[in-house]
């Protein structure tokens, strides 16, 4: 019985200081809904199964990628490298281009009408000349507002750069999982620029997003996307025409947690799914007070991602679904972007594995 004594006051002892424990986080409470069901268009039937993989030793992840005009593959790195994948015959050989930062991720590329290659880095906007490694940095935000977390961009016809800023409050400090901490603490952090590339201009045009990251313009450039990661929704803004500066939501309650998104200039989106809608997130922002407490815990015991389900969700400009692309055997990991090319192809960026992927569309 003394024995029991002891273990249940070392026990209490034990939660009472996890309990005064300082927590990291500050939640807030949101009734996360049930997923829709993975029925009819959104059923996993695998296809990306046939996907062709392509590795190298520079690739360490593929988060964002970008198609040069002569089908050779960009991909940006953890490392702040910008990585050239170019195909001789049968097999592919690599080369690291330009060095965009200095250990900073790079998370978003897109061409703009010059042809140089503009990257969406943790700390700011760069442009890089691909022929000669040139680097410029365009913007790393407001004096008395530096960027923390710049993720993905589309650029419109006039130049204007429109790109996200995941949350300003956790900044993608290298070797820490903020990301985690901003889905944990569940607060609009989140904002989405416009950036005048010759001036340096920016101007905030929505703020109060939770997790703002895939950005992609309109088909006829007349409004820019945006997806939330932790609300799983896709939103627009629109620049011109008689809404004009208004934000609407387009499709709510998505299958799975949005990341990257591109369009194809035809009026489809193509959204990349990290992954299926997890169990455990919904339980974290149902209920603040074992978030506060679950996340004091070590990063290794509560940050544990699990089995990957990653998937590509194609949507019209409305946000109704058209079709989807699932990966069954977990190669992608999190599927961070997905390119579709025009000739008929989508290539596929992964946060986690050291992999880009190149899918054939099924012809209609």
């Amino acid at each position: 019985m003394r024995a029991i004594l002891i273990i249940l006051a070392l026990l209490g002892g034990l939660y009472l200081l996890w309990w005064a424990w300082p927590a990291t986080v500050d939640p807030a409470y949101w009734d996360e809904p049930e997923p829709p069901a993975l029925t009819g268009i959104l059923e996993p039937r695998g296809r990306l199964a046939d996907a062709e993989m392509i590795s190298h030793p520079l690739l360490h992840t593929s988060e964002d990628i970008a198609i040069g005009v002569d089908g050779s593959v960009y991909s940006g790195q953890h490392d702040g490298s910008l990585v050239r994948l170019i195909r001789i015959g049968e097999d592919w050989t690599a080369e690291v281009v330009a060095q965009v930062t200095d250990g900073r991720s790079v998370l978003g590329l897109q061409w703009d009408q010059s042809g140089r290659l503009i990257a969406a880095a943790i700390d700011g906007i760069y442009a890089v000349d691909v022929g000669t490694g040139v680097v410029t940095r365009l913007s790393t935000g407001p004096t008395e507002h530096p960027l923390a977390f710049a993720d993905d961009l589309d650029i419109g016809p006039d130049g204007t750069i429109y790109f996200s800023e995941a949350s300003y409050q956790w900044g993608a400090g290298e070797g820490a999982p903020q990301y985690a901490y901003d889905m944990a603490e569940n607060r609009p952090y989140g904002l989405l620029y416009a950036l005048d590339p010759e001036t340096g201009e920016m101007e905030v045009l929505v703020d109060g997003l939770y997790f703002a990251n895939g950005i992609a313009m309109s088909a006829d450039n007349r409004a820019v996307y945006v997806l939330e990661t932790y609300r799983y929704r896709l939103s627009r803004y629109w620049l011109q025409g008689p809404q004009a500066g208004e934000f609407e939501v387009v499709a709510d309650n998505l299958p799975g947690i949005p990341d990257g998104l591109m369009g194809d200039g035809e009026g489809r989106l193509y959204i990349a799914m990290d992954t299926q809608r997890v169990p455990i997130m919904r339980f974290l922002h149902r209920n603040p007070f074992w978030t506060r407490m679950i996340t004091k815990l070590p990063e290794w015991v509560w940050l544990r991602a699990g089995a990957t389900r990653a998937f590509v969700l194609v949507v019209d400009e409305e946000g109704n679904y058209l079709d989807s692309y699932h990966d069954p055997d977990e190669r992608f990991g999190f599927l961070a972007n997905v390119v579709p090319d025009g000739a008929g192809n989508i290539w596929l960026g992964s946060l986690t594995q050291p992999v880009v992927g190149r899918y054939e569309l099924p012809v209609d």
